[in-house]
């Protein structure tokens, strides 16, 4: 059964393996069984947006060499904190929710770093061999599962970041998140997030539109069904929105990269929208990928 679209079915299964007793003992016993077995595509796409904001940073003239950085919302392969090792970090902090990543998950991320090793040597302007003596050299982190935002010491790193997380996260406590970053940032700390804005199921079902769940009411019975389990959850917060939160959060904004989706754009000509996004600009719902680059005051 479908409903605006959407197979029903799949998102009670979501919502269903979030209610099974035990989630979590029953993961680790799995991951015992098979190990973590990531999308190559996804993978590789992460290294393109992790070097995109390492760009973005440097464009707004931070240096990530030397500095201590901190990743909000790590998940199962450390592909981004790789990233700014190579950049030259000297210490990570990743955080998460849930307890996921693992010495598994860490050498298929460095795996995959290392097939990658042109495009990251272009994009940081290294020597390949540099960089891959640099991969195999131990990462210095802490991995800090669940975190506790409130109780992170102030003024304690130089950069926060995300990647494909924000968009998972209700708009309050993004809010709240973000007035930590600001406490727990040095004086000229930075923060850069890309959110992928692009409805989350049709990533499953191609033939939806990448805004279709634009259309669903916040009482719709179905779309409450599908953000029951956290790990689906999605806030369709859109371009703009993020940058009222960084300003309200007390930073400057650096860089707000996003363009609107021409495809997207066209959609909206004909889908029915939900109340809370109509009248707002097409350019605005239309964009899918948002990069933000803002600093804490000095």
């Amino acid at each position: 059964m479908r409903h605006n679209g959407v197979q029903v079915a799949h998102l009670a299964e979501a919502a269903l393996r979030h209610a099974v007793p035990f989630r979590k003992a029953l993961r680790r016993l799995k991951r015992r069984l098979r190990p973590y077995d990531d999308n190559a595509s996804n993978s590789h796409y992460c290294i393109t947006n992790g070097l995109e904001q390492i760009t973005a940073l440097r464009d707004a003239g931070f240096d990530v060499r030397g500095k201590s950085v901190l990743e909000f919302g790590t998940g199962w392969l450390p592909l981004i904190p790789l990233l700014f090792h190579l950049a030259g970090a000297a210490r990570l902090t990743l955080t998460d929710i849930d307890r996921l990543m693992d010495d598994q998950t860490i050498a298929r991320a460095r795996a995959i770093v290392r097939g990658r090793m042109d495009d990251i040597a272009a994009a940081l302007d290294q020597p390949q061999d540099a960089l891959l003596a640099r991969l195999d050299v131990p990462m210095a982190y802490d991995y800090l599962v669940p975190w506790d935002a409130a109780a992170h010491p102030a003024e304690s790193v130089d950069l926060v970041i995300s990647r494909a997380t924000f968009e998972h996260v209700p708009e309050a406590q993004i809010a709240f998140f973000l007035r930590q970053f600001h406490r727990i940032l040095r004086p000229g700390g930075m923060t850069t997030h890309l959110v992928d804005n692009s409805d989350h199921w049709q990533h499953r079902d191609p033939a939806l539109s990448r805004i279709n769940f634009l259309r669903f009411e916040d009482g719709d019975p179905v779309w409450k069904l599908g953000q029951f389990n956290p790990q689906a959850f999605q806030n369709r917060l859109r371009h703009d929105d993020y940058i009222r939160l960084l300003e309200a959060g007390g930073f400057e904004l650096r860089a707000a990269l996003g363009e609107p989706d021409a495809k997207c754009l066209a959609d909206l000509a004909t889908l029915p929208l939900a109340a809370r996004f109509r009248g707002r600009p097409p350019r605005d719902l239309a964009v899918l990928i948002s990069l933000f680059v803002a600093r804490k005051p000095a």
